[in-house]
């Protein structure tokens, strides 16, 4: 599954980046929008790719300190294609990132695959029907120590591969008064959560002392949902050489509340990266993550983290 998955990634990214420039050329007696529509065309590609690195090291430093290192990765692919009346965009995000304190265990400080493809159709100049699907999930096992980390600790795997998976289908509205933000409502979303890894089941409601894992009950390795989803995008650079890219999406599932009452909470996932590139290839980044669904813990969670790098764009 994980092969597939990645398969699927990086066609969507190659085959966006070839027909871009294959439909470019057919482009080139076309002379206005109008003519460009009735052809077909793919926007200017917009892939990113990047590497940060962090270390600090402490030698009879007063002060206090531990010696670390981190090093992180990202990759961003979005395609947009335009025809008639119709568009279809594909986003590919993913970033992976870890962190060493010595004397510690090394851990990730940020893991997170977003994959998203979607089929809008105008109604009138701000408004579009749209089909869509996005699935997120992370790669690499998460785990939490019992104490602080130390080698000697006992370690649990709460999170992997499809553990938890969110895969999201719907239909429903959009409004796009501008090229770089967009508000869906999808009132025929079908959701799926996966959590294929027993170990993570068993690890993460020994630690939350829950007797589920993410809303799926002991025996089962998928629970799905109807609702209502709610989503806003905005991708912009806000200025020269600063990228913005955040992304809200709320979900609430159509269960009776005398069936589930927790199940009628709202579940809020925020993502959002901010990119400044400060040269052809040096960048610093921000990544603000944020999750609350009462099917992992009834508290807002959240990561943040601060990174600088090479960033090569496409």
């Amino acid at each position: 599954m994980r092969k597939l998955l990645i398969s699927v990634a990086i066609t969507l990214s190659a085959t966006s980046l070839w027909a871009q420039k294959s439909d470019t050329l057919s482009l080139k007696n076309a002379k206005t929008l109008d003519d460009s529509l009735k052809i077909g065309f793919w926007k200017p590609r917009n892939t990113q790719l990047g590497i940060n690195f962090s270390q600090a090291a402490f030698n009879n430093w007063q002060g206090g300190g531990v010696n670390n290192w981190s090093i992180g990765a990202l990759f961003n692919n979005r395609a947009e294609f335009y025809k008639n009346k119709g568009s279809f965009i594909s986003n590919v995000q993913f970033q992976l990132g870890s962190i060493n304190n010595k004397g510690q265990k090394s851990a990730k400080s940020i893991d997170r695959l977003f994959l998203e493809a979607k089929y809008a159709h105008k109604i009138n100049p701000r408004i579009n029907w749209f089909a869509g699907v996005n699935f997120l999930t992370q790669f690499a096992p998460g785990v939490v120590y019992q104490d602080e980390g130390l080698p000697t600790q006992r370690k649990r795997t709460i999170s992997s591969f499809f553990a938890p998976g969110y895969l999201a289908e719907g239909l429903g509205i959009e409004y796009k008064p501008v090229s770089y933000f967009v508000l869906q409502l999808g009132g025929a979303t079908l959701r799926q959560t996966f959590v294929l890894n027993d170990k993570v089941f068993t690890d993460f409601t020994e630690y939350n002392q829950q007797d589920d894992a993410y809303g799926i009950a002991k025996g089962k390795k998928v629970l799905f949902e109807t609702g209502f989803q709610l989503v806003g995008a905005f991708d912009k650079d806000i200025a020269k050489n600063v990228n913005l890219k955040c992304r809200y999406q709320g979900f609430l599932a159509y269960t009776p509340k005398r069936v589930a009452p927790d199940k009628n909470a709202i579940d809020h996932n925020i993502n959002l990266i901010a990119t400044a590139k400060v040269n052809k290839y040096l960048n610093m980044n921000f990544t603000f993550l944020g999750v609350y669904d009462r099917d992992q813990i009834d508290k807002f969670q959240f990561s943040q983290g601060f990174a600088a790098g090479f960033l090569l764009t496409l």
